[in-house]
C-alpha cells in the first residue's frame, strides 16, 4: 500500500525532504531533522543532487521560517500554528515548543498516510500537540474541520504555507488565502516565498525553470506584489529575497549573484519569502 501511496505524492516533497537530509548532515548545519532521511525517497536525492544550488533555497526557507515560529511563539505567546500543504514537515517533532502549542497539519491523504506510517515507525513523538487532517486545500472544507479539530479562528495564529504558491495560478492563490484569512483573528501571522513573474522567462533561471518541469511541477504561479495582494486581504507584509538571506546564513542560491550586484531587478530572480501580520478589523462608521 506504501508503494502505491509514495506514486501520489508530488516528487517535491521529497526534494525537501532530501534537502534538509542532506542539511541535517553538515557540520555546520543550520538545523538538524534526524526524521529527513527516512522520509525522503531515492527520487527526492536523485533530483537534488541535479540542482545546482544542491537544494540551499530549500534549506534557507526551512531555517528563516524556523527562526520565525520560534520567535511568534517563544516571544510573542501565539499557541495555534497551522501548516497548509504541510507535506512531509517535521517542525512539531523538531523544534521546542512552549507548553500548549497546537500544531494542525493540513495536506492530500496520500501525503498524511506515507508520513504518518514511516513516523510511527521509527517511534517520532511531538513535542506539542499535533492534529493531521487530510484534506484537499482546493475543494473540501477544510476550514470546517480544521475548526472542528480544535482550531479557535477567534485566537491568533500562525499560518505558514512553503513551497507551494509557485504550482497554483494565481487566482487559486487568491482563493486560498482569502479563506485562511477568514480565520485569522487580528494579530495572527502568516508566512509564505513566493516568486515574481521576471523568474520564469529569464536565461538566467532557464536551467531551474526547466528542471522542475521535467519532474511534473513546473513553476506557473507569480505573485509581483504579494505586499499590495495581502493589503487586500487584511494583512501588513512585507518580504526578503532569499538570496541575500541565503548569503547571511553561509548558502548561496542559485543563480549565484555576488551579493555586491544584487539589486531590485536581481533580486526578482529569487524567492521572496514573506511575512505578514493580521491587522485589527475595521470598526464601522459610527452614525
Amino acid at each position: 500500500m506504501l508503494d502505491s501511496t509514495h506514486q501520489r505524492i508530488s516528487v517535491t516533497a521529497f526534494l525537501k525532504a532530501a534537502a534538509r537530509a542532506v542539511e541535517s548532515q553538515r557540520p555546520d548545519r543550520l538545523f538538524d531533522d534526524p526524521w529527513a532521511a527516512l522520509l525522503a525517497s531515492r527520487e527526492g536525492f536523485s533530483i537534488l543532487e541535479k540542482g545546482e544550488d544542491r537544494g540551499a533555497s530549500i534549506v534557507v526557507r526551512t531555517h528563516y521560517f524556523d527562526e520565525w515560529l520560534q520567535r511568534l511563539t517563544h516571544e510573542e505567546g501565539l499557541r495555534q500554528i497551522v501548516l497548509p500543504a504541510a507535506e512531509l514537515d517535521r517542525r512539531a517533532f523538531r523544534l521546542s515548543w512552549p507548553p500548549a502549542t497546537r500544531f494542525f497539519e493540513l495536506d492530500l491523504p496520500a501525503v498524511v498516510l506515507y508520513k504518518e506510517a514511516r513516523l510511527q515507525v521509527h517511534q517520532a513523538q511531538p513535542r506539542c500537540q499535533r492534529t493531521i487532517l487530510a484534506v484537499d486545500l482546493t475543494s473540501s472544507n477544510w476550514e470546517n474541520q480544521l475548526q472542528q479539530a480544535g482550531f479557535q479562528p477567534a485566537l491568533p495564529s500562525v499560518w505558514l504555507v512553503e513551497g507551494l504558491f509557485f504550482y497554483l495560478p494565481l487566482e487559486q492563490t487568491r482563493q486560498l488565502l482569502a479563506r485562511l484569512s477568514r480565520l485569522a483573528a487580528p494579530g495572527s501571522w502568516l508566512g509564505f516565498d513566493a516568486i515574481q513573474s521576471a523568474m520564469l522567462p529569464s536565461p538566467l533561471t532557464s536551467s531551474r525553470i526547466q528542471l522542475t518541469k521535467k519532474n511534473g511541477a513546473p513553476w506557473i504561479g507569480a505573485i509581483d506584489d504579494p505586499v499590495a495582494l495581502l493589503a487586500s486581504l487584511g494583512w501588513q507584509a512585507s518580504f526578503v529575497p532569499n538570496a541575500r538571506t541565503g548569503y547571511e546564513y553561509g548558502r548561496a542560491i542559485f543563480p549565484f549573484i555576488a551579493p555586491a550586484v544584487l539589486n531590485a531587478e536581481t533580486e526578482k530572480l529569487y524567492h521572496m519569502l514573506v511575512t505578514a501580520k493580521r491587522l485589527p478589523l475595521e470598526e464601522p462608521p459610527r452614525l
